[in-house]
């Protein structure tokens, strides 16, 4: 039943591991990973190249820095529309609120990881956020 086609997904995550799982997780299902390390050679890229599909840390190389990447993709009209999956180690209620301190236009990032996750569940909210994207572009 998932007709969905293979998305690019950019990955801004500080941890290799997580570059490691993330990929093994999506790639099998057709998804191509492009990760990166840093918020700037994060945004950097989404701006060269804009991607289907963003996961974002929250916190990179300093608490804020995942969250200042978010509130600059949703800041330009440009990359607005680009799905963003936000995670983290600290929670979903502390990561929101902070977020919101922040940035209050990071609320408006499509879904919220609390790391750990299971494979299932990334995989669950990828396809989601996918379905949800060929929703809106297909009507």
């Amino acid at each position: 039943m998932n007709t969905q086609r293979p998305a690019r997904v950019l990955l801004i995550d500080d941890d290799p591991d997580i570059h490691l799982a993330i990929r093994m997780i999506l790639e099998p299902l057709g998804h191509t990973v492009a990760c990166y390390q840093t918020g700037q050679a994060g945004l950097d890229a989404v701006r060269r190249e804009p991607p289907d599909l963003v996961i974002l840390d929250i916190m990179l190389t300093h608490p804020s820095e995942g969250l200042q990447v978010a509130c600059e993709l949703r800041r330009d009209s440009r990359l607005k529309s680009i799905p963003l999956v936000l995670m983290s180690a600290i929670g979903q209620s502390i990561g929101l609120e902070y977020g919101r301190e922040v940035c209050p236009e990071v609320m408006s990032a499509d879904m919220f990881l609390e790391k750990p996750f299971d494979a299932k569940t990334l995989r669950e909210a990828v396809s989601w956020i996918l379905e949800q994207q060929t929703g809106r572009t297909d009507s």
